[in-house]
């Protein structure tokens, strides 16, 4: 959990379960990472990093696609399982002026892969 010691890390998770208006999902439901698909591009969400994707654009003529990074600089807080997955992020959130163009918490829809956390 960012910004989190151990002490505090479900006060935190749990805090941030409240601003989403999720239940706290169990320990071996929590997600870790998701990809995604967003305005005709992949994108990955991990807890603790910048979201980051790409896209594909046609080059002339229509027979190459081309891979186009593409990024926003909010990190990551939680990722709520669901039908749809729900981030929330730093954007918006506490004194942070973190830029995004997505709302926070964001819709993620049915991600194509869900990485959890692990559990001992």
């Amino acid at each position: 959990m960012p910004g989190a010691t151990p002490d505090t890390q479900e006060y935190v998770f749990a805090g941030l379960a409240k601003f989403a208006n999720q239940p706290v999902p169990v320990p071996d439901q929590r997600v870790y990472s998701i990809l995604f698909d967003h305005d005709q591009q992949e994108w990955t969400a991990t807890v603790g990093e910048t979201l980051r994707g790409i896209r594909l654009r046609r080059v002339k003529g229509g027979a190459m696609e081309l891979t186009v990074s593409v990024s926003i600089p909010a990190m990551v807080l939680a990722i709520f399982p669901g039908d749809p997955y729900l981030v929330v992020t730093d954007h918006l959130l506490g004194n942070t002026s973190v830029g995004s163009h997505l709302e926070n918490p964001f819709l993620a829809g049915r991600p194509r892969s869900v990485v959890r956390f692990s559990v001992p």
